[in-house]
C-alpha cells in the first residue's frame, strides 16, 4: 500500500472549544490522556481498550476521519475514548484544564516538508509551553516520526524549552505503542524515531 498523506492545514482550523468537564466523562477513571492527530485511530482504540480505567481524548483536523472513528468506537463499545474535530493546539488551550493530562501522544505528525510550511508543524516552542501548562507534574509527552528532519526539529525545540527530560528506553514503546503509521515505517524500512519526555 502506498503511503499517502492527506494534508489539512491546522492553522485554518480556528473554531474554539468549550472547556471539557472531565469529571462528567471520566467516571472515576484513573487519569486522562490526550492524542493529537489520531489518524485512523489505531492507537487510540488500542490504548482505550487496553486501559479501560483511563480516559482518552483525541483531536483530529480531518472531519471525515473523525466521523468514521466515532462510528467505530460506537460499534466496538469503547466508552472511555472521546474524540473531537479541530486544531489540537486550540483544543488544548480551550478545552483542557491546567494540570489535567497524564500522557500526551503525538505520533507521526505531518512533517510539512516545505520550509514556508514549517510553522504548521505541531511541536514548536509555543506548543511545548502549552503542553507544560496542561500536563500534570511528571506528565509525559510521547513523540514519534520516521522523518529524520522533523525529528531533529522536534528534539531541538524540546531541548530549548528545558521543561522536559528525555527518558532512556521507556517501556511504553515496547509494550504499548501501536499506530497506523508505524506499520508504514516498517514496510518502507524507514528508521522510526521515538522518545518519551517527562515534564521536569
Amino acid at each position: 500500500m502506498k503511503r499517502v498523506r492527506t494534508h489539512t492545514n491546522p492553522l485554518n482550523m480556528i473554531h474554539r472549544f468549550d472547556t471539557v468537564d472531565l469529571n462528567s466523562i471520566m467516571n472515576n477513571t484513573d487519569g486522562c490522556d490526550v492524542e493529537i492527530g489520531f489518524g485512523k485511530g489505531v492507537f487510540l482504540r488500542y490504548w482505550a481498550s487496553e486501559h479501560p480505567k483511563r480516559t482518552l481524548l483525541g483531536i483530529e483536523v480531518r472531519k471525515q476521519i473523525v466521523d468514521q472513528l466515532q462510528r467505530n468506537l460506537h460499534k466496538e463499545n469503547i466508552e472511555n475514548a472521546h474524540i473531537f474535530h479541530g486544531n489540537g493546539t486550540i483544543f488544548m488551550e480551550d478545552a483542557l484544564p491546567d494540570k489535567s493530562i497524564d500522557n500526551l501522544f503525538i505520533f507521526h505528525p505531518d512533517p510539512w516538508f516545505k520550509k514556508r510550511h514549517h510553522k504548521r508543524r505541531v511541536v514548536n516552542q509555543s506548543f511545548l509551553s502549552l503542553a507544560q501548562q496542561k500536563l500534570k507534574a511528571d506528565g509525559q509527552l510521547h513523540l514519534s516520526t520516521d522523518v529524520e528532519a522533523l525529528w531533529e526539529d522536534m528534539v531541538e525545540s524540546i531541548s530549548v524549552s528545558t521543561a522536559f527530560k528525555k527518558e532512556k528506553d521507556h517501556p511504553f514503546w515496547n509494550t504499548h505503542y501501536k499506530s497506523h503509521w508505524h506499520n508504514f515505517s516498517k514496510k518502507d524500512n524507514r528508521v522510526l524515531n521515538y522518545a518519551t519526555f517527562t515534564l521536569s
